[in-house]
């Protein structure tokens, strides 16, 4: 018989209520100690019938997710460093330390039972995170600037010009390329989700990976997606959504990828189902091919997510998402 905690963890409600797949993380802090683990609570979500695909939670603080990074304190000198001279918290791409703890990962989540390997949403360290403005985005870790100078056969300048923003866009695209091309090889697909475009002119995407049609042309890549959350980044939800939903099916559906489209169900309450709902029609209207939805139980359990009254919420987000 199943231990008592397996069963919770498999979401098989999601399944009852008309959900297809689940999303599982798989952190830092699970790859150390819950391995085996995770492999179990994927074989029990496809025993209720869900595919699952499986997220580097918060990996070197590169990828999305709230989750801590062991592997940044252990490695500092591999760590991006930002204005030339201030290091941060986060794993620098480009670091070929870093990318062997990715691939090693990647092998566990393969070997976990994972349906889809979820690159969720690789982006470099935003400046203004350690009181640094905007130009000082440009890395110039000893990684960076090797690269950057057989790249370009100049010395790497530490603002943010153009030469910069091009090989930043240009790590970031190889780095998830290679990354694809690994657990392809292992007969794994891969889902990319990238950062949606923010600001006046829809393009404000520069930490992530800028080049949409390169990720989705990419041999291995089954799904190409958004998280358009219009309540983290203050939008209205129609035009926002219904935006970066048109840009993902474009662009996914050009490469013969399917258009994945994540909806934002946490972070607000009752009174803002409105505009939810608002966002779900907006991204069915684009067309895309897949609707996801962030998360689980309305993120009730996790207090920084902020939902008002979950348990409401959340039945109504699985009616508007599944009907």
């Amino acid at each position: 018989m199943p231990p008592a905690w397996l069963a919770p963890l498999a979401c098989p409600d999601a399944a009852e209520r008309g959900f297809t797949g689940v999303l599982h993380t798989f952190s830092e802090h699970d790859l150390a100690h819950y391995r085996q683990q995770m492999a179990r609570i994927i074989a029990a979500s496809h025993d209720v019938g869900l595919q699952v695909q499986l997220s580097p939670w918060g990996l070197g603080h590169v990828f999305g997710g709230e989750a801590d990074s062991r592997w940044v304190a252990d490695n500092p000198r591999q760590c991006q460093v930002l204005g030339g001279t201030t290091p941060v918290s986060a794993a620098c791409p480009s670091n070929p330390g870093f990318r062997d703890f990715v691939r090693a990962w990647a092998d566990a989540a393969v070997d976990a039972g994972a349906d889809r390997i979820f690159w969720d949403e690789p982006a470099w360290a935003r400046p203004e995170t350690v009181g640094l403005p905007a130009h000082a985005a440009a890395c110039g870790c000893a990684s960076c600037r090797a690269a950057f100078a057989h790249r370009f056969a100049a010395s790497m300048p530490a603002r943010l010009t153009d030469e910069v923003a091009a090989f930043r866009r240009t790590v970031l695209t190889e780095f998830i390329q290679e990354l694809v091309a690994h657990v392809a090889a292992r007969g794994v697909a891969s889902t990319v989700c990238l950062l949606p475009p923010v600001g006046d002119d829809g393009a404000d995407d520069a930490p992530g990976v800028g080049d949409w049609a390169a990720i989705a042309a990419t041999p291995g890549v089954d799904a190409l997606a958004t998280a358009p959350y219009w309540k983290v980044f203050d939008q209205p939800p129609a035009q926002f959504v219904g935006a970066a939903a048109a840009r993902v099916r474009d662009a996914a559906h050009a490469h013969g990828a399917r258009a994945q489209l994540w909806q934002q169900g946490f972070g607000f309450g009752p009174d803002e189902l409105p505009d939810f709902r608002t966002a779900v029609r907006a991204g069915r209207d684009a067309g895309v091919d897949e609707l996801w939805v962030w998360g689980y139980e309305a993120g009730g359990h996790m207090s920084s997510l902020g939902t008002r009254e979950p348990e409401v919420v959340w039945e109504a987000v699985c009616d508007a998402v599944t009907r």
